[in-house]
This record gives structure tokens, sequence and C-alpha cells, in this order.
């Protein structure tokens, strides 16, 4: 823990000589981070995995975007797998320098699988998505967004969700971020941004 803890500030002290603007605000960039969720079903246990995300921007004011995340949980106390495949576009509007507003629409394919009662289960499903979001600069190293996004699956049909990036290096920001749906399940994710 101590050398987390060590390799940590030392993070933060290269940051703060060498930290820019470059990985904040951009549409050409991937996401890694390990995720946790509470999950408010019973008989469905707590979940932990990655949530991975990819986003290039052709052109100004459009992006194509995609992602997976992967958790894994227990239901009935048998493990099960969850897996997200998620592929889209959007488009972005600097409404003032360091604040965009944005739209996306897109595709979910969702897999889950496991044992239970020593019967292996699997389902799968796919759906659209569609969403509205917003990304502010607050400081130079600092980057808020904020997104909405529907999709018809289960019940579970909103999902509101914050984010926070701090700029450590050139082209590198630490990500940190919360998000719940209508059914109150809760996600918390940290991970680090590479901007291209």
């Amino acid at each position: 823990m101590k050398k987390i803890l060590s390799f940590f500030a030392l993070a933060l002290a290269f940051g703060a000589t060498t930290a820019s603007a470059d990985p904040l605000m951009k549409y050409d960039y991937f996401d890694a981070a390990y995720q946790w969720t509470h999950v408010d079903q019973k008989d469905v246990q707590d979940t932990n995995g990655l949530d991975t995300r990819l986003s290039y921007s052709p052109i100004d004011n459009f992006a194509l975007e995609g992602g997976y995340n992967y958790a894994r949980g227990d239901i009935f106390n048998s493990g099960f797998n969850y897996n997200e495949y998620t592929y889209g576009a959007l488009g972005y509007y600097e409404i003032c320098p360091g604040m965009h507003v944005l739209g996306r629409v897109g595709g979910k394919h969702f897999n889950a699988n496991g044992n239970v009662a020593g019967e292996h289960i699997s389902e799968s499903q796919d759906r659209p998505y569609a969403g509205i979001g917003s990304r502010y600069l607050l400081t130079d190293e600092i980057e808020v967004d904020a997104d909405i996004t529907y999709v018809n699956l289960n019940g579970a049909n909103w999902t509101y969700a914050g984010t926070g990036f701090y700029t450590i290096a050139e082209n590198v920001a630490l990500k940190a971020a919360v998000s719940m749906d209508n059914d109150e399940n809760v996600a918390l994710t940290g991970g680090i941004r590479l901007a291209m």
C-alpha cells in the first residue's frame, strides 16, 4: 500500500510541474478504469471489473466512440460474468471557450453468463441508446463532465453520470466517475485517460 501511495504522490508531484490542458476537452482518447458497482437487487451481489472507452474525431464537431465493460459478480451465490460492448457517434458544439454540449446515439450489446444451481445460464441483448451531456474546463488541469443516457433495457432506462479529470502529464489525466440509474444501481469508476 505504501508503494502505491508513494507512486501516486510522485505522479501528482510530476504532474504539478508538467501539467497542461492537452488531455482535456479532446475527442481523440482512450480510457481504462476499474469499476465497482452496487447492484440494488435481491440475491445479486456488488460487481467489480474493467471499463474501457475509445473516441476518435475525424472532423470537427463529430466523433466515433466505442467501449467495453466487463464485470464479475455473484447471483444466488453463484458467479457470473457481464460483458457490454458500446458503439456509436456523438456531435459536440463549443458554446463558449471551455464549455461543450454534446449529443450521442448508438448501440449496446449486453451478454451475461454464469452457473446457477449447477446449470449454465446465458443471456444476450442488443439495445439502442441516446444521450446528452456537457464538458466543462474548470481549470487548466481539471475537466468536469455530466451525462444523461437512455437505454431501453429491463426497466433500467436512464443513467445519470458525472466525471472528473485531473491532468498529471502531457496527454495523460486521472479519471474518476460516479453514475446511477433509475433502478438505483450505483457505479464508481477510477482510472486514466490517454489523449491522442
